[in-house]
């Protein structure tokens, strides 16, 4: 049989190989697609076995490609079952209630234990997928009475209608204490946005081992300055120094020059509310300090967000054997983050806020 020249041959590359080498063995201008199929012979007059021979295949497999042809217009395989499952519907179920409801903290080796299936970790996490539940990294937060829970959600109708230009206008400030531990990451089975979802994090801890309190400000302009609050306890007189003499000065050089106003945002530690701390901001009228709910990190910017990324990429430097390497790593990754447009960071903040205010 003598095989068609390049000239009289259309390929197609965009269809499946077996598609193209049926096109270019007999080109569709040679089909007569009114004429019905003869037992023996295809539409373009050659036998199952003649195809077969051209294209190095059997004359079943040929016979095959032709009756599909002629069913469905192509020869591209039809989808097919695939691999039958190792699990039964039940055993899949007992895997999914274990990890989702007895206990999502549960690993797949203690499911296989536990509910005596027989298959591969893999397959655990495949039906575990399936079903909507993926491992993620454990979030830790400090837990919510019914006051606090209500105290967030005045804050976020407060807030939710302010536009940009208002949080322009706002500082937040934190303190952080930085240390030389491993933070491990632990993983959870959840679901999407379920991250702070009282049953999938733990409190948070804090070691007593080489550390070091570090305080910062950021606005929508980016990071502003961080600074060591020194060796021993952070107390209203070191607040009250670090305010006059870190914060302000640099404020008024990069954001807000001579007296003008802008607004503070801080936590509610007792350090915050001492006496000495009201009466430095009684004495400085043009700093609004703004009402922030309690044990409400993830309204604050500089608490949920730059905080985190910094110890990452702290827990990445190995040589923090004393207090001032500890302090010279938050202060390398403090400025990595200092970009000229903070505005995500802003952003973070007016997200939380109208995810609290749909809850």
């Amino acid at each position: 049989m003598t095989k068609p020249s390049p000239e009289t041959t259309e390929i197609r590359p965009n269809l499946p190989q077996r598609q193209q080498r049926y096109d270019q063995t007999f080109p569709r201008d040679n089909r007569d697609m009114t004429k019905p199929s003869p037992q023996s012979r295809s539409r373009t007059g050659h036998s199952n076995g003649e195809i077969a021979r051209h294209l190095g295949i059997s004359p079943h497999t040929a016979a095959g490609w032709i009756r599909r042809f002629a069913d469905s217009g192509n020869t591209t395989d039809k989808p097919r079952c695939g691999r039958p499952h190792c699990t039964t519907p039940d055993q899949d179920l007992l895997a999914i209630i274990g990890a989702y409801d007895g206990d999502p903290f549960t690993t797949t080796t203690s499911i296989l234990s536990a509910y005596d299936i027989s298959c591969s970790m893999q397959t655990i996490r495949n039906r575990l997928h399936a079903s909507g539940l993926r491992g993620r990294k454990l979030a830790r937060k400090p837990e919510l009475t019914e006051r606090v829970m209500e105290q967030r959600m005045e804050y976020a109708l407060e807030y939710s209608d302010k536009d940009q230009e208002f949080w322009n206008n706002v500082i937040f400030c934190d303190e952080k204490t930085f240390s030389a531990d491993e933070e491990w990451v632990s993983w959870v089975w959840r679901t999407e946005n379920t991250r702070y979802e009282k049953e999938y994090f733990k409190p948070t801890k804090r070691s007593g081992r080489i550390s070091a309190g570090l305080f910062g400000w950021i606005s929508g302009a980016g990071v502003g300055e961080l600074t060591d609050v020194g060796e021993g306890r952070f107390t209203g007189e070191k607040c009250v120094e670090i305010l006059d003499e870190v914060l302000l000065p640099s404020v008024r050089a990069l954001l807000f020059p001579d007296t003008m106003p802008f607004t503070l945002v801080q936590d509610n530690s007792p350090i915050h509310t001492s006496r000495i701390v009201k009466l430095y901001f009684h004495n400085h009228p043009e700093i609004t300090v703004m009402p922030h709910p309690p044990r409400s990190p993830d309204l604050n910017p500089i608490e949920h967000n730059i905080w985190a990324v910094m110890a990452k990429t702290c827990a990445k430097d190995v040589a923090r054997h004393n207090r001032s390497a500890v302090v010279r790593s938050a202060q390398r990754a403090w400025e990595e983050l200092r970009v000229p447009d903070g505005q995500e960071l802003i952003n973070t903040i007016t997200r939380g806020i109208h995810a609290q205010e749909t809850k």
